[in-house]
């Protein structure tokens, strides 16, 4: 007791220690009102019988709300309050600092640290020592909330790091694995709780590598960045790795970014490594395959610089010399080296303009380039543009190629002039068809109806007797290429000539059709008589006193035509009833007439003037054939004539040299009736 109270006891005995303590009461329950910590007393009931001002605030009650209030109402869990009173009882009495959860008079919820110790409360005065209980209260809403987002956010960091693309693992000293995420397991192939303090060690596939790590850990301080390394799977499964080291502090479950322990990142680069090799096998592969190729081979990026070639290309451009075509050189700078030195026989006295075309020709590829190289050597240049705005070219030796074609040519010029010496012996449509390849050189025939011609001239016999050799053949040859003229003009196929004789047909190879066959026939005996009129002035003038005439016969009939003869020599002809009667025409003809059978007459009397002569037996014929004599053309104009005379023409349509012909012919026509008059 101290020496004030004694004083008071000694002055008003017991009414002045009773105040005395009261005073210290009151001192003591002002100190408990303020005090930070929320104080309550409750009897063995759970009602209040003491609290202060901190569990009001943190309540919200009132002090009146508070007198007897039964604290149960405050608890969010009603049975983690039966286990504390449990505890209690166990402990006689006294628990510290057990977390809880209580609700406010809001309805909202604080979190709470208790602490539960013995006291004694008698007749309004509070002492340590006693059966009701007094709690102490702490507000740790804060740090509880702060303690869950600490929580959450590691919660978040372990979420992210075990979801990481990288994998993630931190080692004690020993290389034990301390720490490891989701991924480390995926490239490894092992399970949870087998990398528990795993030996890390048994990942590397390479110890030597590990240990030259370790010791540049050491001397830059725990710290390396991407170094490839080759790990192994539980498979066995080689993995190609790229590991990078902090330092980083693992303590109590907790991963932080300083300390001693080691963290390591892992990045798998397997794929890429794979895809590399892969690529590097390609590049080699397409390599191979690009030396291989018989040509010369070039690609040159967008900005015209070489990419690769090959040692054909090398060797076209630049034989038996050591030249650098590496990757970068500029192709203006290949092919001017190329032009410079002489090897490009076209660049020769005009280089600059030459590779001023040869990168236009480059620059926008189309056919391809020959060039002639200095040694005699022909190379074929084909370009093409990539999509990525490069060249690929190929150079093709063609010197080989263009010897032959040299040589094709000749053969070629031989060829043609000796066709052209045959095309003489064969008429021109029969030529035509063999050249061709649309008949086929062998003995073959076929039935076709035909339009035959045979000429011959009147007398020719009595004036071979009376010219010399050189006269006769020059004056044949002049008659039969005049008549050849004609023939051809109209179509027809020479069959032969027989001396002064022609053998002609109309319908094949080639035809316009039965009725038009017949037509151009008869139309081209036609001219020729008219042309042996006007060569009779000319040969009056070489000295033939006697007028040469021609017969014509004409017959349209069913023959055998094709090649005739042997496998070594064949003829292409006619043959049959038809070439006969056609021949037996010809001779019964008048001296510059044309007689012509019904069937030829059937087709052609719309056309063409003609008098019904008469019958002529032919023998295998039983029938006689009925002849006709062919007058002339029929056409508009002036005409006059009797039965065996008819003159046509058009006065005022001729040209000068039409009237002379015209006066000709009838001085001729003149001279042969005063000749049939004597």
């Amino acid at each position: 007791m101290s020496s004030d109270i004694k004083r008071s006891i000694g002055a008003d005995g017991g009414t002045a220690l009773d105040g005395a303590l009261a005073e210290q009461d009151r001192q003591f329950r002002e100190l408990l009102e303020f005090c930070p910590a929320a104080l309550l007393v409750v009897d063995d009931d759970g009602r209040l019988l003491f609290h202060n001002a901190r569990l009001r605030e943190i309540l919200g009650y009132t002090r009146d709300e508070l007198h007897m209030f039964d604290t149960r109402l405050t608890w969010y869990d009603l049975d983690q309050r039966e286990r504390i009173i449990q505890q209690l009882r166990d402990r006689g009495g006294q628990v510290l600092n057990e977390r809880v959860t209580w609700r406010t008079k809001r309805g909202s919820l604080v979190h709470l640290l208790l602490s539960y110790v013995q006291v004694a409360y008698h007749g309004g005065h509070i002492s340590f020592v006693g059966g009701k209980r007094v709690v102490w209260v702490y507000d740790i809403t804060a740090l509880t909330q702060h303690e869950e987002q600490v929580a959450e956010q590691e919660r978040q960091l372990r979420e992210i790091l075990d979801y990481s693309p990288a994998a993630v693992g931190v080692v004690d000293e020993d290389g034990r694995l301390l720490f490891h995420n989701r991924r480390l397991r995926d490239l490894t192939g092992y399970e949870k709780d087998e990398l528990q303090l795993f030996d890390t060690k048994r990942f590397w596939h390479d110890l030597a590598h590990r240990e030259r790590i370790v010791q540049l850990l050491r001397t830059r301080g725990g710290q390396l960045l991407n170094e490839e390394v080759i790990w192994t799977s539980k498979q066995g499964e080689l993995l190609n790795l790229l590991i990078s080291y902090v330092q980083v502090a693992y303590h109590g479950g907790h991963v932080a970014v300083a300390g001693g322990k080691r963290l390591f990142w892992l990045y798998d680069i397997t794929p890429l490594r794979r895809a590399e090799q892969a690529r590097l096998r390609s590049e080699r592969r397409l390599a191979e395959a690009i030396e291989s190729i018989s040509e010369g081979f070039v690609c040159y990026d967008g900005e015209d610089r070489l990419v690769i070639c090959n040692s054909c290309y090398r060797n076209l451009l630049y034989p038996g010399l050591e030249v650098d075509l590496s990757a970068g050189v500029t192709f203006e700078s290949i092919i001017r080296r190329a032009a410079e030195r002489g090897y490009i026989k076209d660049a020769e006295g005009r280089v600059e303009e030459w590779i001023a075309e040869r990168l236009r020709q480059h620059g926008s590829p189309g056919e391809p380039q020959v060039q002639r190289r200095h040694s005699g050597r022909w190379v074929m240049v084909s370009e093409r543009r990539t999509d990525d705005g490069g060249t690929v070219s190929v150079y093709s030796d063609i010197s080989e190629l263009k010897q032959r074609e040299q040589d094709l040519t000749e053969k070629s010029n031989a060829l043609a002039a000796l066709s052209s010496k045959l095309a003489k012996y064969l008429a021109p449509q029969v030529y035509d068809t063999i050249f061709t390849g649309q008949q086929e050189v062998k003995i073959v025939s076929k039935r076709k109806k035909l339009t035959v011609c045979f000429t011959d001239l009147v007398g020719f016999t009595e004036i071979t007797d009376n010219m010399e050799s050189e006269d006769l053949a020059q004056l044949l040859n002049h008659y039969l290429t005049e008549m050849s003229k004609i023939a051809l003009q109209y179509g027809a196929t020479i069959d032969k000539y027989v001396g002064d004789a022609i053998v002609l047909f109309f319908g094949d190879p080639t035809s316009l059709g039965v009725k038009a066959d017949a037509l151009a026939c008869v139309q081209m005996a036609i001219a020729m008589q008219e042309r042996i009129g006007e060569l009779a002035d000319e040969w009056a003038k070489d000295g033939i006193e006697t007028p040469l005439r021609c017969r014509i016969g004409i017959h349209t009939g069913y023959c055998t035509v094709g090649n005739f003869g042997s496998e070594d020599r064949m003829d292409y002809t006619m043959v049959g009833g038809t070439v006969n009667l056609a021949s037996r025409l010809e001779h019964e003809a008048a001296p510059g007439g044309i007689l012509v059978s019904f069937e030829t007459y059937a087709h052609v009397k719309d056309d063409v003037h003609c008098e019904e002569v008469g019958s002529i037996r032919v023998k295998g014929i039983a029938q006689p054939i009925t002849t006709y004599a062919v007058m002339g053309s029929l056409q508009e104009g002036e005409q006059t004539g009797t039965a065996h005379l008819r003159l046509e023409f058009d006065v005022g349509r001729m040209s000068d040299d039409e009237r002379q012909a015209a006066a000709a012919k009838l001085r001729h026509a003149l001279v042969l009736l005063e000749k049939s008059e004597k």
